[in-house]
């Protein structure tokens, strides 16, 4: 067992799985999370110095460690790297880092390093399979067509989870997933047809965007859907601009991303006015929306509206 465990990878929600699945072969119960966005290291220090309340051992989430990766800092990080150096052995510290890279040039990465780092890639499409049955397989389930649930459902991994969770509790009779059970209760998510939001969005039209946010709530689309989907889009963005910027070609960021090569094309031309850090404001703002509606703080869909509106009527972020 590690007492230190660094994942990294530009999705999030993967991120947050992989940690989950972490976490049960681990075992404890004594969980504390902290928001590296707006958490004073040394009260992390402090907290991992100490023992659990509840057990021994105590689990340590760090969410977003943006200190990680290139070009950022946070105040204290020498005391963490002292405290890394003369950790606590009780406790397990998790840096959970949103990018796909982090700077082998920063001491405390070097440090982390003789630690357990896991990068979390992006699934495909056979991943996305085993995924689904194996999830459905260790609640004792089976489906009919595991290739036409993904088709209706989308490939975002949080979605997937949410869908399975409603036929689960649907078909907790007979324990068999059909065709026409996930017609009935899963939530049709066509990511093409969603990606015309993003596109009226970059192109800054404001009223074209207002309305294709309407027509998809009314075809039934949750708003939470919508946001995981539009930030996986930004996401891509923000992969190709950054591709780009390091003079790789259409073909080769076609292959890096393991994508259609005319969608790359297709992407470059709408990026081009735009920097990685515009970019990446959109990305962080999505991020934003999403954490203020899971607390309750924002309605979702006035979430939603005044997002686009403050992004594109008043130029926002771009």
């Amino acid at each position: 067992m590690e007492n230190f465990y660094i994942l990294y990878g530009e999705d999030k929600e993967l991120v947050k799985y992989e940690l989950e699945k972490i976490i049960k072969k681990v075992g404890g119960s004594d969980i504390v999370k902290y928001d590296m966005t707006s958490t004073n290291l040394l009260d992390v220090i402090d907290d991992a110095s100490t023992v659990g309340m509840f057990s021994e051992q105590k689990i340590i989430i760090l969410e977003d460690c943006y200190f990680l990766t290139a070009n950022k800092t946070i105040p204290s990080i020498e005391d963490l790297e002292k405290y890394i150096e003369h950790y606590n052995p009780n406790n397990i510290l998790f840096f959970l880092v949103y990018n796909d890279k982090l700077d082998a040039r920063k001491k405390i990465n070097k440090i982390l390093s003789k630690h357990k780092v896991i990068e979390v890639k992006k699934k495909d499409e056979k991943d996305l399979i085993n995924f689904v049955e194996s999830y459905l397989k260790d609640n004792g389930y089976k489906i009919a067509d595991t290739t036409f649930f993904l088709n209706h459902v989308g490939s975002n991994l949080s979605n997937i989870q949410s869908e399975l969770e409603k036929l689960i509790m649907f078909k907790i009779d007979d324990k068999f997933i059909s065709n026409e059970d996930v017609k009935k209760i899963c939530v049709y998510t066509n990511e093409e047809e969603i990606f015309s939001l993003t596109d009226a969005m970059v192109a800054k039209d404001l009223l074209k965007s207002l309305n294709l946010l309407e027509i998809f709530l009314n075809k039934g689309y949750d708003e939470i859907q919508i946001i995981m989907l539009l930030a996986s889009q930004f996401r891509f963005f923000y992969q190709v601009k950054r591709l780009l910027n390091k003079n790789k070609s259409e073909s080769e960021i076609a292959k890096i991303l393991e994508v259609n090569p005319y969608r790359v094309k297709f992407t470059i031309k709408k990026l081009h006015p735009y920097s990685e850090s515009m970019i990446l404001d959109y990305i962080q703002k999505i991020a934003k929306m999403d954490h203020d509606i899971k607390l309750g703080i924002m309605d979702k869909k006035l979430a939603l509206e005044l997002f686009i509106v403050l992004l594109l009527e008043f130029k926002y972020l771009l």
